[in-house]
């Protein structure tokens, strides 16, 4: 069965761009119009309401819907689906470069800044930022980054587009309380045909 369209379009453009671009910052920031593209397919928005949400952030575990993975640029398509109420722990995505866009729903996303300058095993959080984001806003995250993202009494959607595979890619998460620091792989892939 064919792709959804404005997604088969985001491929073949997010590939052409990553032919054009070999520096891995500007593939990523420049990548913020394509991406805006796919998030105003009102077909993509149809489609997502029927996205399970399986994470169980009780339990520690978050899973992002895999879409896409491209063999030669290695960029990754994902969804990540927030329940009501749920939000992601206090991380970073590692060495990988992340474009998030919110296609539904709104959230908190609060970043933050290590104080001790990444040295020791607790990390000094700094809160640098705290703010509502809505369908259409694309975050665009640098590796090591730490940040967090809150949903209200709502269910969000994000379609995130990132540098590398984060199931096979190892993260920190930091805990608000006492600054403890949790090495672990990023969310696990769930395929998801989007057609």
């Amino acid at each position: 069965m064919p792709r959804l369209a404005a997604f088969q379009t985001f491929i073949d453009a997010m590939r052409a761009h990553c032919a054009r671009e070999a520096d891995i910052e500007r593939r990523y920031r420049g990548a913020v119009p394509h991406l805006e593209a796919l998030l105003a397919d009102p077909a993509l928005r149809e489609r997502a309401a029927a996205w399970g949400a399986p994470n169980e952030p009780e339990r520690g575990i978050y899973r992002n819907l895999l879409f896409y993975e491209d063999a030669d640029y290695g960029f990754v398509v994902n969804a990540l689906v927030k329940e009501p109420r749920h939000q992601t722990p206090i991380h970073d995505h590692g060495p990988i470069w992340t474009l998030y866009g919110v296609l539904d729903g709104a959230e908190r996303v609060a970043r933050y800044r290590r104080r001790d300058e990444g040295r020791g095993e607790r990390a000094d959080l700094e809160l640098l930022d705290d703010h509502w984001v809505r369908p259409g806003f694309i975050d665009v995250v640098p590796p090591f980054d730490i940040h967090v993202e809150y949903n209200g009494d709502h269910r969000t959607v994000g379609v995130i587009v990132r540098s590398g595979n984060v199931g096979r890619t190892p993260q920190s998460w930091f805990d608000a309380a006492d600054g403890r620091i949790t090495r672990r792989l990023g969310p696990d892939q769930v395929p998801h045909e989007l057609v």
